[in-house]
């Protein structure tokens, strides 16, 4: 790997108080750049060190001032049960004041990724960060398109169901439950055979295909654990509510609770496209397992109806799956380049 700046580590707060990290690569004057991990990962998905150019070093190198942001979802920050609500209201918003008060930058760009774009999302349709100049979208932003197994467990209501007896998932080995993660290993590894990795299968089990295996180094695919942690089962029943709705939709609290939160009994959409009306840049992998490439679809057609096509555009990236858009082994080859397509024509 190319040699990095030194990092500067920011701690700072979200809106309700909940510790929050950024990590700062200044590779140069463009930007300032913040990127978003999913939820159960951490920033470090951006900066893996087993393959040749991670796409942090890939930013770098092309001048990019370089934000990584571990959000309430980071398994490197203490455990907590939330909606994707309370990330979109708390945690997007303070990120992006946090970098342009350092930055003095008076608007910033984002890559967000899973459930880091969905909140991220919210977030802007909700009209909380207007100082955002443009976004590029993996894989996911407002529709939710998920897989027949996923939409069947999001059916079965099964995030509830293990609600009342676990806190969270996790697809690492767990010494404060080992008797339900051996469980949980052997129902995933009897329902899942592309390798012979526990982890793997039990990624797989909570949240779909996450990559092509065949994208994926050896040494990245045998230090998954470095990458994956638990995942709190209150933001898998928000998304299963998501997946259940078909787009992103404020979490469900019940007819009384919704009436006294929202004055409806039902939770209110975030298809709300005033706010939107910025450069967006839509990613899919061609054989996405985790959100199928619909959905990026289906959000970028919307806009395109509600804001005119000139502001919005979508690439399917051929070959690839999910995560391994940045975990890749060829990644910088093949991926990489259209995101700074992207970056670059709204720099």
């Amino acid at each position: 790997m190319d040699t990095l700046p030194t990092a500067e580590r920011h701690d700072f707060t979200a809106g309700d108080g909940a510790p929050l990290q950024l990590t700062r690569y200044q590779g140069g004057t463009k930007g300032p750049v913040l990127l978003v991990h999913g939820a159960g990962v951490w920033s470090g998905m951006f900066m893996l060190p087993t393959i040749r150019e991670n796409f942090v070093q890939y930013l770098v190198r092309h001048g990019y001032d370089t934000w990584l942001l571990d959000w309430r979802a980071s398994v490197e920050l203490p455990l907590r049960q939330f909606t994707l609500d309370d990330a979109a209201e708390h945690d997007m918003p303070a990120a992006v004041r946090k970098v342009r008060e350092v930055t003095r930058s008076e608007t910033v760009q984002a890559v967000v990724h899973c459930a880091g774009s969905v909140a991220f999302f919210m977030a802007l349709a909700a009209g909380r960060m207007p100082s955002v100049r443009s976004v590029v979208a993996s894989q996911v932003a407002l529709h939710q398109i998920v897989p027949p197994v996923t939409q069947l467990k999001a059916m079965l209501r099964l995030p509830e169901v293990l609600d009342v007896t676990l806190d969270y998932l996790s697809p690492d080995e767990d010494p404060a439950n080992p008797l339900w993660q051996e469980a949980f290993g052997k129902v995933s590894d009897l329902l899942h055979h592309e390798c012979d990795s526990t982890v793997c299968h039990r990624l797989t089990f909570m949240y779909g295909h996450l990559y092509r295996h065949g994208r994926l180094n050896r040494e990245t695919h045998e230090r998954l654990d470095e990458q994956f942690g638990p995942c709190n089962m209150l933001t898998f029943r928000h998304l299963a509510q998501m997946a259940r709705a078909g787009q992103a939709v404020a979490f469900d609290h019940g007819k009384e609770e919704n009436l006294r939160r929202y004055g409806r009994p039902t939770p209110p959409s975030y298809l709300r496209p005033e706010h939107l009306k910025l450069p967006i840049t839509f990613l899919s992998g061609e054989q996405n397992g985790t959100y199928m490439p619909a959905s990026t679809e289906l959000t970028f057609e919307w806009l395109r109806e509600e804001n005119g096509a000139d502001l919005y555009q979508r690439r399917v990236l051929e070959g690839y799956g999910h995560l391994d858009t940045f975990m890749g082994s060829t990644a910088a080859r093949d991926t990489y380049p259209v995101v700074l397509e992207a970056l670059e024509a709204t720099g």
